[in-house]
């Protein structure tokens, strides 16, 4: 054992890579379709460093707050637009849900003195109750010591259980009590050919906003001849066009202007064609599908595929770096418009050095201002901060030949190491301290208190989302959201076949909840 010892204290990133491909493994297990996900790796480090006390910070510090910017400042990025975009809209939930969650807090300051533990323990406690890591590492920064990752360690299983099993029960009082977004759920998108046999219909831009859906028309077919129709366009009877939208807007727009045709215009592409695209072109970095001006090329955006999902390209939907975008457009200008938007596989990965290097050195450099407060004098830190200019500059898009975003399978990918980077550093320093908090029958006391806060929250959430009449889904991916934690995501999507009323909860949420957290961590470590 002792060889073991001096073997990884002398070799820090051997015994690193040795608790990231243990715990990535650990994480990976699903239990009833869960996995701890990231997770594992703080529970890898703290058993590695509990077996072998002696490599207890072996691996420094500066490794988990390198894991740690890169994971906040790389959330931000990618919910900077929809955060943005849904914050007027949404203003109450997020209002409610940063309210619960100074609430929760408030309920830790109470019962940590009454439980007989510390301000360090309250603070773990509370950052692992919510899942929030990056609240550890500020309850560790203001403490100076490694004692709030023992609570946070032994708070974090519940953290995720609990919010899973109120998912169930938020599912559960739906389906009894149904909402009327539960009684009329979004349809996904389709498409169809319709013959119009309508007279006097108004413009293609008068129809598009048909019973609240955004319809895209991306042929129309006249004469024998097909081609990419403006909105200005007036429909005639005899034309066959194609529209994209949710089939129950479908459904009554074929009523209102004509009939279902048995011709498929797509697969008609002797004039017009269709293509997915990438953009890769970092001008068109967090513009939206409108502000691409396509027109100009007599070409229309159909859809946008970002990861595994399919998006309408709504004139409002933002884009993003690695988006595949089906592009309709006469044959012979496909060409020029995939040359446009970039359409580089290499560099829809790759990042532009420039503007990654210089939103985190703007995001670490806010995260040192201190904010003074009663009593106190706080910082945003190197998680909070890093994720406030992510925000911003995600939602930006770009500055001139600066692009602020990252493509999306890099942003994935760093966020991913990130996070691992960070957790096992922190599993890696804090072993001993954990065997110590379960010998001493600490472990109890913190236990029960991660329960409480846990449930607290989720019960809250419950309440809110009831309040707001959300339907199931959007209550699945309000407790992701507010919990901070894709794991839970994960189960939500798993629960709603996919339904994308909880990414969009999840992305609102997750920001403002997120710093919320860091900065009540940061306050009860300094009470």
């Amino acid at each position: 054992m002792d060889a073991i010892t001096e073997l990884l204290t002398g070799a820090p990133l051997l015994a690193l890579f040795l608790v990231l491909t243990v715990g990535t493994a650990l994480g990976a297990v699903r239990v009833a379709g869960v996995s701890i996900g990231p997770g594992g790796a703080l529970f890898a480090g703290l058993a590695l460093s509990a077996w072998l006390p002696g490599i207890a910070g072996t691996v420094p510090d500066l490794v988990g707050t390198l894991g740690l910017t890169l994971f906040a400042y790389t959330i931000g990025l990618a919910g900077g637009p929809s955060f943005f975009g849904g914050l007027r809209r949404n203003a109450r939930a997020i209002l409610a849900a940063a309210v619960a969650v100074i609430l929760v807090a408030v309920l830790a300051a109470l019962l940590g003195p009454l439980l007989g533990l510390s301000t360090s323990d309250v603070a773990g406690v509370y950052a692992g109750a919510m899942t929030n890591t990056p609240g550890l590492a500020a309850a560790v920064d203001a403490t100076g010591s490694t004692e709030p990752v023992v609570g946070y360690s032994i708070s974090y299983p519940f953290g995720i259980l609990g919010v899973l099993l109120a998912i169930v029960l938020g599912q559960a009082w739906n389906r009894r009590r149904p909402t009327r977004e539960d009684r009329q759920p979004p349809e996904p998108a389709a498409y169809r050919t319709v013959l119009v046999t309508t007279e006097d219909l108004p413009s293609l831009d008068e129809l598009r906003d048909f019973e609240g859906a955004e319809l895209v028309f991306s042929r129309l077919a006249r004469d024998g001849s097909q081609w990419t129709p403006e909105l200005e366009e007036r429909p005639r009877t005899g034309d066959l066009l194609t529209v994209i939208g949710p089939a129950p807007a479908l459904e009554g727009f074929t009523e209102r202007v004509g009939e279902a045709s048995e011709d498929d215009l797509p697969l008609d592409r002797r004039e017009v064609d269709f293509q997915r695209v990438v953009l890769s072109n970092t001008r068109y970095a967090g513009v939206s599908v409108a502000e691409l001006d396509l027109d100009r090329f007599d070409a229309i955006a159909g859809f946008v595929r970002r990861g595994d999902v399919d998006l309408v390209a709504r004139p409002d939907l933002v884009v993003e770096l690695g988006d595949r975008i089906r592009v309709v457009a006469p044959r012979d200008r496909i060409a020029e418009v995939a040359a446009e938007l970039g359409n580089s596989e290499r560099a829809a990965v790759v990042a532009d050095p420039i503007g990654f290097s210089l939103g985190l050195l703007l995001g670490l450099a806010l995260g040192v201002v201190p904010i003074a407060l009663p009593g106190m004098t706080l910082t945003l830190g190197t998680a909070a901060a890093p994720l406030l200019v992510g925000l911003v500059l995600g939602r930006i898009g770009h500055t001139g030949p600066v692009s602020w975003q990252l493509p999306y399978a890099t942003n994935q990918g760093l966020r991913q190491l990130g996070i691992l980077l960070f957790l096992a550093t922190v599993g890696l320093s804090a072993g001993p301290d954990l065997t110590e908090a379960l010998t001493s029958g600490r472990g109890l006391p913190l236990f029960t208190l991660g329960v409480v806060l846990t449930s607290a929250l989720a019960a809250a959430v419950l309440v809110i989302a009831r309040l707001l009449q959300f339907g199931g889904p959007r209550v699945a991916g309000t407790l992701a959201g507010v919990q901070n934690q894709p794991a839970i995501l994960a189960f939500a999507i798993e629960r709603t076949d996919g339904d994308d009323r909880v990414n969009l909860a999840y992305a609102l949420l997750f920001p403002p909840t997120f710093v919320v957290k860091i900065l009540a961590t940061q306050v009860l470590a300094s009470l």
